[in-house]
């Protein structure tokens, strides 16, 4: 959905105040930062509750949303090479902030070691995702190539991700104050009910968009 409304946005650079935004939504919000929850949700360790800082959280949620917006609005109407790298180097280290912080709002009784090296591998995986991504955004405009072009975005950003996690080693220490768990049920619940809103949003959008144009 995210290529979608920017490809409209593209073709009809009068609404792209609209678009763009919830192009950030489909690719910050729903893309990215729910793939990126969803996949710390499923980390677990043995024997050790995990638990999450819901402001932090939110905090991740918004980084991934302005950072896509950022790259998205700043390449605009007038595609060149110099603004895709820019974008999407601006855009990869916003990833790479969002997932940290995400990380960082986890909540367990251990202390972190972490692997610069990985780290480092990790932004470089998100910087070239996201040059990828915005590429991608302004140049697919048939189905069959913007499903395609999904399908890379999500190998892509699940390659950073996964990445990422391992750049973290944790060590349990039983000095540490014992961990509440997070209701994660509530928590997936909440994430699928706001991402199913935006995507029927923007459904109905491109919906509008498709009338518009055949008209």
């Amino acid at each position: 959905m995210a290529l979608i409304m920017t490809r409209d946005a593209q073709e009809n650079p009068d609404n792209s105040g609209g678009l763009i935004p919830l192009g950030a939504l489909c690719l910050g919000g729903v893309g990215i930062w729910s793939m990126h929850f969803i996949g710390m949700i499923a980390f677990s360790m043995p024997n050790m509750n995990m638990g999450y800082d819901v402001w932090l959280t939110v905090f991740s949620l918004f980084i991934g949303i302005g950072v896509v917006y950022m790259g998205l609005k700043f390449i605009g109407n007038e595609f060149s090479i110099v603004k895709l790298i820019l974008a999407g180097f601006v855009v990869g280290l916003g990833v790479a902030a969002m997932h940290y912080t995400g990380m960082l709002a986890m909540q367990v009784q251990a202390n972190i070691i972490w692997d610069w090296t990985i780290i480092i591998s990790s932004i470089g995986i998100a910087v070239v995702a996201a040059t990828v991504a915005l590429w991608l955004s302004v140049h697919v405009t048939h189905l069959w190539q913007i499903t395609v072009s999904a399908l890379v975005m999500g190998l892509a950003v699940c390659g950073m991700h996964y990445t990422g996690m391992t750049a973290a080693t944790f060590v349990y220490d039983p000095s540490l104050p014992v961990v509440q768990p997070t209701e994660v049920l509530y928590f997936i619940m909440i994430i699928g009910a706001i991402d199913l809103i935006i995507l029927i949003v923007a459904f109905m959008v491109a919906m509008t968009q498709a009338r518009m144009r055949s008209i």
